[in-house]
């Protein structure tokens, strides 16, 4: 941008190199401390905020975390609740750093500062060593894009400046670091508060010969990132500039603009630039990150969340397989619409399937065994209602990280990045056959239902399903029974039992279903499937025509004593954290097509009122 005519000289500082960086690590181990003392002797802490951090200090002495922690609440708490961006130079360089809470409560600030950062300085006590939120920090760090870390072994002077107690750290951090695909760029014993080779060089520490932490930041270069294989501006609003005609607002998120450049919307409309502005000056060229209006001819309309492109016009997804930080005391709600925002896109999203969250100790997803608690990370596939640009984070940062909202509070709910584009939305066109359902029958001469039979483990679901396909076989009718243990040995073997475990099992079950109904069969299935909204999305499935909702109702008491598969026995023992009606809740049929008393009322009599809902009971006697 110096190069183009137009723009003026900038202060010296403000031409110096920048770094971005951030600090983390756990509540206590001295990041706003650290940060403090880098402000502080870099000459960047003004008189009458220093005055004021020396009579808050114990003693009258200087509390270096005053001159970070801005918050009244942060001085009284002694911790950090906001992102505190601070910014110095020294004569080599100019640097923004972001001092990200180490509590947990608020990890959504860790997730917005490492968003923005390109090198993280991992701090950890040399007294209290690798913590939990240690490990979550800095996989949330390479979650958002942080490729390089310096690693600064905290609190020397208590741990007696000995090389023991930091070399036991520094191994395990860069193991960690190893694991997560990040590179260890240094490793530094130092002690924030007495000053030990945070700018100068201790000398009570002579086993340590490397650089200080000052002189890392100075010299560290982030690793080149690759070209963009296609130059991509996504567009934040259209308007007009001063002696310009329409314009297109938006931050250049992937190779370079030009004038003259040939552009194609993601609608697939093509265009050339004509002029172009970059901060507001008139330019010609920009490129990634730049902050940029461009002029078309011919005039495309081309409103927030349009994305230009060259090359073809970018496909649209329409389902994501993404890796997220789940920030809400609240689980997940399979199947609820919540609001999406990727790149300059809005749009309505639903967790199609979550797969596993992060275990912080082995480093790698594991499938859940109950919900998705506050600060996990997890690995999920996203069914976009409407379809709207987005790429792979590995291939561009700005369309491929997103935020998550809840429609009621406003909250955002979760942050993470894309892994791959399931698919497009081109990708699946319907394909029509000459064959319909209808004919198939006509040729098996019945009509095809699926009779859903719902209630607690233990109500006789299974009992009342085999006698139902035994008398429809009597009958010379054509059926088949889709029980929920059974195809927890096939179907959906690689499930779990959260609750968007379960919403994803009644899924796939009302698909099948459906399918099996299309061939023309009688279809009963044998599933707890304790949410209504999931049962009410597999009547949307099958069809409202050909669905039946039974309700094999006997009480939590009944079923407890029946226990046939010892099920409850095992819940009360510990031993099945989730099972239904014991550790998770069963919501009752408000009004099923058919309720079936278990308690008072004989299989035999259960399955007869089945046949009789499906109008069959007078052939069957």
């Amino acid at each position: 941008m110096a190069s183009e005519p137009g723009h003026t000289a900038l202060p010296a500082p403000m031409r110096l190199p920048r770094l971005r960086f951030m600090t983390c690590g756990s509540v206590d181990d001295g990041k706003s401390t650290l940060i403090g003392r880098l402000l502080m002797e870099s000459g960047s802490v003004f008189e009458d905020h220093l005055a004021e951090a020396l009579r808050a200090g114990p003693g009258g002495g200087l509390d270096f975390s005053f001159l970070v922690d801005g918050l009244k609440a942060e001085r009284e708490q002694g911790i950090t609740i906001d992102v505190a961006y601070r910014y110095f130079n020294t004569a080599k360089r100019a640097f923004l750093i972001a001092d990200a809470p180490g509590h947990e409560q608020y990890t959504r600030n860790q997730a917005a500062a490492a968003s923005q950062t390109q090198l993280a300085v991992v701090l950890v006590s040399a007294v209290d060593g690798v913590q939990r939120q240690t490990r979550r920090h800095m996989a949330i760090a390479a979650l958002f894009g942080v490729r390089d870390i310096v690693v600064a072994v905290n609190k020397m002077d208590l741990a007696g400046r000995e090389a023991g107690p930091f070399n036991a750290v520094a191994a395990e951090l860069k193991g960690l670091a190893a694991a997560l695909g990040l590179r260890t760029v240094a490793v530094i014993p130092l002690s924030a508060r007495e000053g030990d080779n945070v700018v100068t060089r201790s000398t009570a520490m002579p086993w340590y010969q490397g650089p200080t932490l000052l002189d890392v930041l100075e010299g560290f270069e982030p690793a080149a990132t690759p070209a963009a294989e296609r130059t991509v501006l996504p567009v934040a609003l259209t308007g007009r500039m001063d002696g310009g005609g329409r314009v297109s607002f938006g931050e250049v998120a992937g190779g370079r603009l030009t004038i003259g450049q040939r552009l194609r919307s993601h609608q697939g409309h093509e265009a050339a630039i004509t002029r172009l502005w970059s901060a507001g000056v008139e330019v010609s060229g920009a490129g990634t990150g730049e902050a940029v209006a461009v002029e078309l001819a011919p005039e495309l309309d081309l409103g927030r969340g349009a994305v230009l492109s060259d090359g073809t016009a970018m496909a649209l997804a329409k389902q994501l397989r993404a890796r997220f930080i789940w920030l809400s005391p609240e689980p997940i709600q399979p199947r609820r619409t919540y609001d999406i925002e990727i790149g300059t896109a809005r749009g309505a999203v639903a967790f199609s399937r979550v797969e596993g969250r992060l275990d912080l100790d082995a480093l790698g997803i594991t499938a859940l065994d109950d919900d998705l608690a506050a600060n996990d990370i997890a690995v999920a596939r996203l069914q976009l209602a409407t379809a709207l640009p987005a790429l792979p984070f590995a291939e561009n940062r700005r369309l491929g990280a997103f935020i998550i909202i809840d429609r009621t509070s406003r909250r955002t709910v979760a942050a993470g990045v894309v892994l791959s584009v399931e698919r497009q939305n081109q990708d699946t066109p319907w394909q029509t056959m000459v064959v319909t359902p209808a004919d198939r029958a006509l040729s098996l001469g019945q009509s095809p239902r699926v009779v859903w039979l719902t209630g607690l483990s233990g109500a006789g679901k299974s009992t009342i399903a085999d006698l139902v396909d035994r008398k429809l076989h009597a009958l010379g009718r054509h059926s088949v029974v889709l029980d929920g243990d059974n195809l927890r040995h096939g179907l959906t073997a690689d499930l779990g039992f959260s609750d968007a475990d379960r919403s994803e099992n009644v899924r796939r079950v009302a698909h099948v279903a459906a399918l099996m109904a299309d061939a023309g069969l009688i279809v009963v299935v044998s599933l707890i499937s304790p949410f209504r909204a999931d049962r009410e999305k597999a009547r949307e499935t099958v069809g409202p025509g050909r669905f039946i909702e039974v309700f094999v109702d006997a009480s939590l008491e009944t079923c407890r004593a029946r226990d046939p598969k010892g099920m409850y026995a095992r819940a009360l023992a510990g031993n099945l954290p989730r099972f239904t009606g014991i550790g998770a809740a069963y919501e009752r049929p408000e009004a099923p097509d058919l309720h079936l008393d278990s308690e008072g009322r004989s299989a035999e009599d259960n399955a007869d009122a089945v046949l009789e809902r499906l109008g069959l009971a007078a052939k069957a006697r």
